[in-house]
């Protein structure tokens, strides 16, 4: 096989620990194939000594699968995630097996308790359940140190997290449960208290190659420098600038410190691939001139290795006057590619965050365009503040129905639903409607009137939503959102709300313009439900059928691109608060979000599309400052 100069350095470096920075689209998976297959043969390295670390059980498989061909059949080596090497060396020591790993529907219950038991009732709602848990192994994955707790977090104070924290690690041990965080603490108390141990496997895997290394977390690169010790035949492959996973631990800081831990070693070798095969050259220009701007990186002189060779490839960006126009020159175009030729498969869209395609999803539907979501897609219509607005239109609807009576003709309950839809809304906005009479089964205005004959304040509250139902009643849609939101006053208790919680009211508050904006196109609430049916069956079904590798336009996530790439990518609402997320505030989380945008950009092989929406769902919003960066220059 024909190497450049770089990659022949890197294929051929033997003993001794190497970093090669890999820049997108350099051939990092061939280079680390072809190393292995130099040391098992020129080398003469006996295979089961080689460990090949990835970060995903798929890295790994396809790693193998790649060795595999070219070794001409399985050799020995050993391809593994981080976990399972951890995992593995726990089972021989303590006789672990699967049933002690910690499953997700486990991890939320265990966090539920826990907070509940540190008086922490906020956490009852999954996205805060998701932002504890995240802190929590975070924290692990660096050391267990409470300090590493992000300065800005969800829903808790000091005491409180720690509170919660000591209690889940209660409930772990007490059910000999283990999480993967655990399994990297457990192992480092392993080497510290039974040398011999770490000793053993240290002569199994005497040579160390790890892919990605700039997703390595400090507990899990101390892990792995104990393990390559006293050999130190460590090679790792990976590029600073696309480390985009300091949600889980990763610290691109860990390759300066690789370098300075070795390079006193006369053996240590540092190689550059420079030369990018992936990207047309205005793609790598652009992106080069974005990432430029962050200061605490390796820097790379990145040409591409495709120049002159596609005379169609372009870097276009665009501006829209709101994220309606943006998603159909969306659909447009990627209707039109695919009727000139371009394989549905190699068009990707993506986005910061995984609430951004909504819209998209149900304009591809209409067209009948096959897309695949990579990631899950919130469905907005599930969420609990859409079921609320959804709650008021159908009372609104039943007003003067599904009513039982007793025999003095007293309404003593309801038949149809009443009573479940109206405890969604019963207090929100505040009414002072009791817990006692919000558990009557027999609940009704009639019940609650007479429940609070002595409270006026009650009462009044009660006239004025029964007036408001029957205002709803008759209102389209959109108006009846909108007279919901202002009139009923939910606006007001969603900035309460996310107040009590620290939460972001905008965030909560784009929920309801997104709704808004969806009810617009529809004449009647019966209309929209429907609409609202069909999408949320479409949605579950392409969830689906994503999982079992059906073909179509990609919808993913910066992060779930990362390690793809495509002929054509769309990336969407590039715009302040998006890109760069509203919640990166110190320089290390711009830097990092400026890495995301840099590995979105570099995903595309030849055309590649930036596109901003001045106001998305009645909210304006500026041009993210890393078009400006990249130097892309508005068509």
């Amino acid at each position: 096989m024909n190497f450049n100069k770089e990659q022949s350095l890197a294929v051929r470096h033997f003993t001794g620990p190497c970093m090669v920075l890999a820049g997108p689209g350099s051939g990092k998976t061939t280079v680390i194939a072809n190393r292995i297959m130099y040391l098992t043969g020129e080398c003469e390295v006996p295979p089961e000594k080689i460990l090949v670390i990835t970060f995903t059980r798929t890295a790994a498989e396809e790693m193998r699968e790649r060795y595999r061909v070219l070794a001409g059949g399985e050799q020995g080596v050993t391809f593994s995630t981080f976990h399972a090497l951890f995992f593995k060396i726990l089972r021989y020591a303590y006789s672990y097996d699967s049933s002690n790993i910690l499953t997700e529907e486990e991890r939320t219950r265990f966090l539920r308790d826990a907070a509940q038991k540190a008086g922490v009732a906020n956490f009852l709602d999954g996205d805060l359940i998701f932002a504890l848990s995240s802190e929590i192994s975070c924290i692990k994955n660096r050391k267990g140190e409470m300090t590493a707790r992000p300065a800005r977090s969800v829903g808790t104070d000091k005491k409180q997290f720690e509170e919660i924290y000591n209690e889940f690690e209660r409930i772990l041990r007490n059910e000999k449960k283990i999480d993967f965080d655990d399994m990297m603490l457990l192992c480092g108390r392993l080497f510290d208290e039974h040398p011999e141990i770490l000793s053993y496997w240290q002569q199994v895997y005497e040579f160390i190659l790890i892919d990605e290394f700039q997703d390595i977390c400090p507990l899990q690169y101390e892990l792995i420098k104990k393990l390559a010790a006293p050999h130190n035949n460590i090679f790792v492959v990976g590029d600073d600038d696309q480390s985009i996973y300091a949600f889980r631990g990763a610290d691109p800081k860990m390759m300066f410190e690789f370098e300075n831990d070795h390079k006193k070693l006369k053996e240590y070798e540092r190689v550059t691939l420079g030369v990018n095969y992936r990207c047309s050259e205005s793609i790598v220009d652009c992106s080069s001139n974005l990432i430029s701007h962050n200061k605490r990186r390796y820097k790379k002189v990145l040409k591409s290795g495709k120049k002159g060779f596609l005379k169609t490839d372009t870097v276009m960006y665009r501006e829209f006057s709101d994220v309606g126009k943006e998603t159909m020159y969306v659909v447009n175009m990627v209707e039109n590619l695919i009727a000139r030729g371009i394989d549905e498969s190699e068009i990707a869209v993506l986005y910061r965050v995984n609430t951004q395609p909504g819209m998209l999803v149900s304009k591809l539907k209409e067209r009948n365009i096959r897309f695949v979501i990579k990631d899950s897609v919130p469905n907005i219509y599930e969420h609990w503040v859409a079921k609320n607005i959804f709650a008021y239109m159908e009372l609104a609807g039943m007003q003067d129905t599904g009513r039982t009576y007793d025999a003095n003709n007293r309404t003593v309950g309801r038949t149809d639903g009443w009573r479940e839809l109206f405890l969604q809304i019963a207090n929100r906005p505040t009414r002072y409607i009791t817990r006692e009479s919000l558990r009557r089964q027999d609940l009704s205005f009639d019940t609650l009137y007479a429940e609070n004959r002595d409270k006026a304040y009650v009462r009044e509250k009660l006239d004025k939503l029964k007036y408001d139902l029957a205002i709803l009643g008759k209102l389209p849609p959109k108006a009846a959102v909108g007279y919901i939101r202002k009139a009923i006053g939910y606006d007001g208790f969603i900035k309460k709300y996310a107040e009590e919680r620290m939460l972001d009211a905008d965030g909560l508050y784009e929920i309801l313009n997104e709704l808004e904006a969806s009810a617009a196109e529809f004449a009647t609430y019966a209309d929209w439900k429907k609409h609202i049916e069909e999408y949320s069956e479409a949605l579950k079904k392409k969830t689906a059928e994503h999982k079992e590798k059906e073909s179509g336009v990609g919808l993913l996530t910066f992060h779930s691109a990362k390690g793809m790439e495509f002929d054509t990518v769309f990336i969407i609402d590039a715009s302040e608060d998006y890109t760069p997320y509203w919640q990166a505030a110190t320089s290390a989380e711009i830097e990092e979000e400026r890495r995301m945008f840099y590995v979105a950009l570099t995903r595309a092989k030849n055309r590649l599309f930036v596109l901003h929406a001045d106001d998305r769902f009645g909210k304006k919003r500026e041009p993210s400052r890393f078009i400006r960066e990249a130097k892309l220059k508005r068509q």
